[in-house]
């Protein structure tokens, strides 16, 4: 069993999800990053998240019935700001959905847990990497913010794993991009092509995992029998660009239908 100091906020009774926060060290204000408090829903689970991240990295759960159990990661790099507020506002949504049903009265399948900021003391900051380290070259390093994820991972029994990032224009991959791997978990591959049918944008999937990143985290879990994508959107880094919130939010619908969450 993974032990690790949790706080837990109450669930109130505008939220239908458990709001968590893991003291992974990790813990900052994330509304001292403009951006991120221009885009994010102004809504009570919406605080409740910023709050625990002050104390933590925030995880948010949604569901606790029969069915698949999957995980949306963001906020590798702190100043990818797209994809952490297309999750936040998935976060707002997801709770809606639960607060007053699908529109055809079916709610959510199994378990979605969300991530919206791995290390808030980034995003606070708007900069990169965590400490000076870049989370997505270490997930491979024990006590590391990236490979908790893993074990938290393991120990929640997650079926498969979206890990949201934003890339700049001009670098690589440079453009709206879903990546996986074909070994050892060729679900890795499938569920890559499958989120780029249903969203339009192109995929790429690795021979093997961990060959041309060796510490990025969707690697990782990948050699850890969790199949995982990494889903990335081009914006430049510490800063919005238009319709790249959508363009994340869309890629992170996708995962959940795919998965067959909602």
């Amino acid at each position: 069993m993974f032990l690790i100091a949790v706080f837990l906020i109450s669930i109130q009774a505008s939220s239908a999800a458990e709001v968590t926060s893991y003291k992974w060290e990790t813990g900052g204000d994330v509304t001292k990053n403009t951006l991120i408090k221009k885009n994010i829903p102004n809504s009570q689970i919406c605080m409740d998240v910023i709050k625990v991240a002050k104390k933590g990295t925030p995880v948010v759960k949604f569901g606790n019935g029969s069915g698949p159990v999957t995980l949306i990661v963001s906020g590798v790099h702190g100043s990818e700001l797209s994809s952490q507020v297309a999750a936040m506002r998935l976060i707002n949504n997801l709770n809606k959905l639960e607060l007053n049903k699908l529109e055809n009265g079916k709610r959510i399948k199994g378990t979605i847990y969300v991530i919206p900021f791995l290390a808030p003391k980034s995003t606070a900051a708007n900069v990169r990497f965590f400490n000076g380290k870049n989370l997505n070259s270490i997930a491979n390093k024990a006590g590391t913010p990236t490979n908790n994820i893993i074990k938290f991972a393991i120990d929640k029994k997650i079926d498969k794993v979206g890990d949201f990032h934003c890339t700049r224009p001009g670098g690589v991959p440079g453009r709206n991009i879903i990546l996986g791997t074909n070994i050892p978990t060729g679900e890795s591959a499938k569920m890559a092509k499958a989120i780029s049918k249903l969203t339009g944008h192109a995929y790429k999937n690795e021979y093997q995992a961990a060959k041309s990143y060796p510490g990025a985290l969707e690697d990782n879990l990948n050699l850890k029998g969790i199949p995982a994508v990494t889903c990335e959107v081009k914006t430049p880094h510490g800063k919005i660009a238009s319709g790249s919130v959508s363009a994340s939010y869309k890629q992170m619908v996708a995962f959940l239908k795919y998965n067959k969450n909602i």
